[in-house]
């Protein structure tokens, strides 16, 4: 199987600035957190050019480029403007579509041979159709895995890189379903026992959301009462990354009484995406092999077009 991997390069920042047209030029940083110990999550071209990475805290970065604004980060629109992205391509194109990161899409090019003369032009057809209806600077590349095309498309500019191919393993695109966990009782002398049941459940979650590197927008809560049944959905403003943050949730609703004479509870972990949590940054560390020759420093001009 070849993937296409469609990259959208600093998508958050993309986005900020197309409602913000006054910080074009300037530079940007997108905050997870609050205060100097808030994590970069994305930065501007002009950020990165003064040395600002992502992982940085706040303060890191205002020591390295003390002109940078800061926006809170919008990683939940990112991963929503992917979602209408992946949707437009399942329409046009092919129902094997995935979002592999908050910048990023990729698509199975298997099955669209007879559509297209070779995976260039399907390449160079599909990137058209995005960037015509999501406005966005968006780069292109195929390869033989998902991590592979993406690399790729990092480096590509106005037209589709085209890897050679080569046998791979795992180049599935990765499928993610919503997360149901539900817990029953018969009489109001079960229901701690049953709602312990369903914090044990939920807790037990978070060893898969690690490993298949997953994240949530929105929890679903379903209860029943007899022959009654209710249900109310719970958003974040940031993707869900801990099963913690959902138990918070839930624990507010039980504590406030809402859950009185219910006699089920289903709890649904909706709209599934990849993670998009940042990973704090930790600087170079000297070893003994390192160039005795002083650094040549990137010219700014250069940095910025990348």
């Amino acid at each position: 199987m070849r993937i296409l991997s469609l990259f959208f390069p600093r998508l958050g920042v993309q986005i900020l600035r197309a409602t913000r047209p006054e910080l074009a030029g300037h530079p940007v940083g997108l905050l997870a957190g609050e205060g100097d110990g808030a994590l970069l999550a994305a930065a501007s071209v002009e950020a990165t050019a003064d040395g600002v990475e992502p992982g940085m805290t706040a303060l890191q970065a205002r020591q390295r480029c003390p002109g940078i604004s800061f926006e809170r980060d919008n990683a939940s629109e990112c991963l929503e403007r992917l979602e209408a992205v992946a949707s437009i391509l399942r329409t046009r194109a092919t129902p094997d579509v995935a979002i592999v990161s908050r910048n990023s899409v990729a698509v199975a090019l298997d099955g669209l041979e007879g559509r297209f003369a070779d995976e260039a032009a399907a390449a160079q057809a599909l990137l058209v159709l995005v960037r015509s209806w999501s406005g966005l600077d968006v780069r292109a590349a195929v390869a033989s895995t998902v991590e592979e095309a993406e690399c790729a498309a990092r480096t590509a500019r106005r037209f589709p890189v085209i890897r050679a191919e080569r046998p791979a393993a795992g180049t599935m695109l990765p499928r993610r379903e919503p997360v149901t966990v539900s817990v029953t009782w018969e009489t109001p002398a079960m229901a701690e026992a049953a709602r312990l049941r369903l914090w044990n459940g939920l807790a037990s979650l978070q060893p898969a959301l690690d490993a298949y590197e997953q994240s949530f927008r929105a929890v679903r809560f379903e209860v029943e009462r007899g022959a009654c049944r209710s249900a109310f959905i719970a958003r974040t403003s940031q993707p869900i990354h801990r099963i913690a943050e959902v138990l918070d949730l839930l624990r507010g609703r039980v504590e406030g009484g809402a859950l009185d004479g219910v006699t089920a509870l289903r709890v649904t972990l909706e709209q599934p995406g990849p993670s998009v949590s940042v990973v704090p940054w930790r600087p170079a560390v000297a070893t003994m092999h390192q160039l005795a020759a002083p650094a040549v420093p990137v010219q700014r001009r250069l940095l910025r077009a990348s």
